[in-house]
């Protein structure tokens, strides 16, 4: 190694090492101080377990630290300190703030005793009538006397030398007890003007704290409870700790997301285990969960605050669509199964949901800047604010990138590339969007509030169609709306989604017929839901659910346009007949159009999960559950001819099936989820396994007779057909997974996943079984963080996918009318990403290094770009 390599990395450990006091999760780190605090509150330690619930506050503010050390000096009969941090807490207005302030007044009464009686206020007058003599010799007994009342407001000097003389002993006295009567009730005046002095201002925070937010649990609950324990609201619609959901959970927070270095969503999923993360251009990727992935992944939901971002024309998330960032990102819950008992249709494998940072919740202006290589930049700029019961978040962002790798050469001769749009500028763009979004609060009153967003997108982006088809460009805007309104446990949400796009090829073969399309989508959903809780048998909470969607498309690859409604209503129940077993039931039925034979038919999601509690801090669930996806605008009506490559005039045809049956999936789930707050660790085990069954694919193509083959729409001659089927086999799919966060020492933050999975089919074997080759049989990750209170800020993670081999249908290259299934192997990648940040001004200005895809290029699809790694500049000023 050389000198100065060894003097650089030297250099780079003794500024680690020098750093101070470091922070690793947030969470876990606050929450590890928080336990250890209480637990020297209970032992009798006050001040020690009082300095940890503050070293828990200032890592990661949470109101429930403050009520809890304003309890631990009420229980200790420390009366000032109590409400000195009763206040601090009612800075929030928490929830449960009207008991507390009633609390708080009793309190502050009690520092208040009652005024001195007329005759004590005229005995105490006396001294003043004495003679200066007596008056003076009094004092000397006095002053012995006041000093043991503890008050310094009043101190007497001391009487002149002999002057006790003149006076009797039990003169003397008298005048002793009158004066100390008269100091106590200066004493008493005093400390009442500085009571109502601090009851007229409330008192300054020792900690910065966010004024105005909600806190759900009462004050009692908030004794007991651990503030910072994980709370999701995916799993069940209504918030509760992640130890109580039925489903494997994974929970991405805006901390992860901003250490991280992560450029884009799609890169965040890896940190899921059990996630098949397919990247096959800059903007284009598919996301699956215990296998199953393909080109156009269509089998996980993502939601955006709870609004559909499921493209139901083709089945597919178009993740360069979105109109937020990722800075105002608050966490990302993630449901490792099947989510469609509560979210209907294409909820299949897994559900994303995106929750973003509440209007009014963060600063007043962040701008957020990006530029590296491949041509890559980014900018965004954030707002939050409000007054009184309305509150804001708007932003506006930008970003482009280059692709990572062409499909085919410049100079190929049987290909030409199809001149990029004006808003691509250049062939070589792979991804560019212009974005603005604006979210809103406004509380009607205590039970009510409204919620309401927009938000558009200019974009241009990539998509790999299925079949023989390759590379898409996308060039469009995708526009959306949504208002929610909540009334007590009354909630009605109704959100809008629209695209309009032109897509075509990025490649076409010379001398065949273009085809380019433009596409027009609308969604309106509607819903109305009920939650509440009971008693019957125990603890009940119920939800209670309808739904209405129409769709509509316009889009000449299904011949023309078409529209489709759809219903559904579910109910949920959770029961809990003791501290330490709860029963969960759910039920939702959903109408489709299509569904039976090509007519309106009904698909049902049941589910059951059972919890089982031991000890604390301890969880073990078992369930069974089904799902289903719905067969797609594509699936069901598709009428296209796709020319043959090199064969002027021939085509291969296309068509959709109204008669599809929807894919359907049982699945049984065994986990355990487990935490030591005070080692700072939490982890999760799941094993599960999946019956899949009626998957859609499309058909072999099938040679037409000769008497049929001239198509007069294309003009052109049919060699074949192919149609979109359901499979006749059944596949199914074993595995487990793992995953494990701790902060063991304060500087350093770990997180480790694994899933391993094996697919089976009860016919097809080898190549045949196309989901079982093409799913990896094991996935690790891994990350690693240190933080200092200096501002210096190191992160990195690797994921490693196995081996794959991919089943893909492609005209023969010897004779391009034959349409071939080839088999393409794929070795095991690893990606790995790091981040080096430093907070240069707290608070207000950040630097960071980031690198992206830093192992060895890859491809992770067949047909997909060469995956080269990326460094990036990054620069956070907030002003």
């Amino acid at each position: 190694m050389k000198p100065s390599q060894v003097v650089k990395r030297a250099g780079l450990v003794a500024l680690i090492l020098g750093s101070t006091q470091a922070l690793a999760d947030e969470r876990l780190e606050a929450r590890r101080h928080f336990r250890n605090g209480m637990a020297l509150v209970a032992q009798g330690q006050l001040d020690s377990g009082v300095a940890e619930l503050q070293e828990a506050y200032a890592i990661k503010p949470h109101p429930n630290v403050l009520y809890n050390i304003a309890r631990a000096y009420h229980d200790a009969g420390r009366i000032p300190e109590a409400v000195d941090w009763y206040k601090r807490y009612l800075t929030y207005n928490p929830a449960d703030s009207e008991p507390v302030r009633v609390t708080l007044a009793q309190l502050e009464k009690s520092l208040q005793p009652a005024a001195p009686a007329p005759g004590e206020l005229a005995a105490a007058a006396v001294p003043q009538l004495q003679q200066p003599q007596q008056a003076a010799a009094s004092a000397a007994a006095g002053s012995a006397a006041g000093s043991t009342t503890g008050s310094a407001s009043l101190k007497m000097p001391p009487p002149p030398a002999g002057m006790t003389a003149l006076m009797s002993e039990e003169r003397a006295k008298q005048l002793a007890s009158l004066l100390e009567r008269l100091e106590k009730a200066v004493d008493r005046a005093e400390a009442t003007q500085q009571a109502q002095a601090q009851a007229q201002e409330p008192a300054a925070p020792l900690f910065p704290v966010v004024t105005g937010a909600e806190v759900a649990l009462s004050g009692e609950e908030a004794a007991s409870a651990v503030p910072y324990e994980e709370q999701v609201v995916t799993a069940s619609r209504r918030a509760q700790s992640s130890l109580e959901s039925p489903n494997a959970m994974t929970v991405i927070t805006a901390e992860d997301i901003r250490l991280s270095g992560a450029t884009n969503l799609v890169e965040l999923m890896r940190r899921v285990p059990g996630a098949d993360v397919m990247a096959l251009g800059v903007g284009s990727a598919n996301v699956s969960f215990r296998g199953f992935n393909q080109r156009i992944a269509n089998k996980v939901l993502v939601l955006v605050d709870g609004r559909s971002e499921y493209q139901d024309f083709m089945g597919t998330i178009l993740w360069d669509g979105f109109t937020i960032g990722l800075e105002e990102i608050e966490r990302i819950e993630v449901i490792r199964g099947p989510g469609s008992a509560l979210y209907g249709a294409n909820a299949m494998l897994g559900v994303v949901n995106i929750i973003t940072k509440a209007p009014g919740s963060g600063p007043r202006g962040q701008f957020n800047l990006a530029a590296g290589a491949g041509n890559t930049a980014k900018g965004s700029f954030v707002s939050f604010g409000g007054d009184g019961a309305m509150r804001y978040r708007a932003s506006v962002g930008y970003g482009q990138a280059n692709k990572w790798s062409r499909d085919y050469a410049s100079d190929r001769p049987d290909m030409e590339e199809v001149a990029p749009s004006s808003w691509a500028r250049d062939a070589d763009m792979g991804s560019r969007t212009a974005r603005a979004n604006v979210s809103s609060r406004i509380a009607l009153n205590k039970q009510s509030a409204v919620d309401l967003s927009a938000g558009v997108n200019r974009f241009y982006s990539e998509v790999y169609p299925l079949g023989t088809l390759r590379n898409y460009n996308l060039d469009g805007y995708s526009i959306n709306g949504k208002a929610d309104l909540s009334v007590g446990p009354v909630k009605l949400k109704t959100f809008w989604n629209h695209l309009e796009t032109d897509a075509g090829p990025e490649y076409e073969a010379i001398g065949t017929r273009s085809l380019a399309t433009r596409l027009n989508a609308n969604v309106v959903n509607t819903e109305l839901v009920y939650s509440d809780g009971f008693q019957l048998v125990g603890e009940h909470q119920a939800t209670v659910g309808v739904e209405g969607r129409l769709k509509r498309v316009d889009w000449d690859y299904v011949g023309g346009k078409h529209q489709e409604n759809h219903f559904a209503a579910f109910l949920q129940d959770e029961w809990q007949l003791s501290k330490t077993f709860r029963l969960v039931g759910s039920y939702r039925v959903d109408s489709h159009p299509l569904l039976d034979n090509g007519k309106r038919g009904l698909a049902h999601s049941p589910r059951v999960s059972a919890l089982i509690f031991p000890f604390e801090g301890q969880a073990f669930r078992v369930s069974l559950a089904t799902a289903f996806r719905e067969p797609t605008f594509l699936e069901s009506y598709t009428a296209l001819r796709v020319p043959a490559p090199g064969v002027n005039g021939a085509s291969v045809q296309t068509v959709g099936n109204p008669a599809l049956r929807p894919e359907r999936l049982t699945a049984y789930e065994f986990g355990y989820r487990g935490e030591a707050p005070t080692l700072g660790m939490e982890w999760d085990v799941a094993l599960y396994q999946n019956t899949v069954k009626d998957l859609i694919v499309l058909s072999a193509v099938e040679r037409l007779p000769a008497g049929d083959s001239y198509d007069p729409v294309s003009q052109s001659f049919l060699i074949g057909r192919s149609a979109f089927t359901n499979e006749d086999d059944t596949y199914v799919a074993r595995g487990g997974e793992v995953s494990l966060s701790a902060a063991p020492l304060d500087g350093l933050g770990v997180k480790l996943g694994t899933g391993i999975q094996k697919i089976s089919s009860d016919f097809q074997r080898g190549d045949a079984c196309v989901p079982c080759r093409q799913a990896p049989g094991l996935k690790l990750f891994g990350a690693l963080t240190y933080r200092t209170r200096r501002g210096l800020e190191l992160g990195t993670d690797a994921t490693y996918t196995s081996s794959t081999r991919w089943i893909e249908r492609e005209p023969s290259a010897a004779d391009p009318t034959q349409i071939n299934l080839n088999a393409n192997a794929l070795p095991s990648y690893t990606v790995i990403n790091a981040r080096v940040g430093y907070e240069a001004i707290k608070d207000r200005l950040t630097v960071a290094l980031v690198g992206t895809q830093l192992g060895n290029d890859h491809f992770e699809h067949p047909f997909g770009n060469r995956i080269e790694r990326r460094v990036l500049g990054l620069l956070t000023v907030t002003p």
